[in-house]
């Protein structure tokens, strides 16, 4: 009756483990995905400002940042997919 407790309990505490992490993948992903598009966003209304070209620069910085968010959400999730 011990051991089967013990199981459990390491079984539940793996689970918890799973968990977190996937809830740090997640989190690191979702950050890496509003900063970069805020980057983008921010560089390209600089650019608007400096050559009056609004809303051109705004519109490259954008899609600039959500490319570059993505691709760093890839590299974090890559591993991950290619481990299992």
């Amino acid at each position: 009756m011990g051991q089967q407790n013990n199981r459990n309990e390491r079984s539940t505490l793996l689970k918890a483990k799973a968990k977190a992490k996937a809830m740090g993948v997640a989190t690191a992903c979702g950050l890496d995905i509003a900063v970069s598009i805020l980057v983008g966003i921010l560089a390209g209304a600089f650019v608007d400002g400096q050559l009056h070209s609004s809303p051109w620069g705004l519109l490259v910085g954008l899609f600039v940042g959500l490319i570059s968010g993505f691709y760093m959400a890839y590299l974090i999730i890559a591993p991950i997919v290619r481990s299992l």
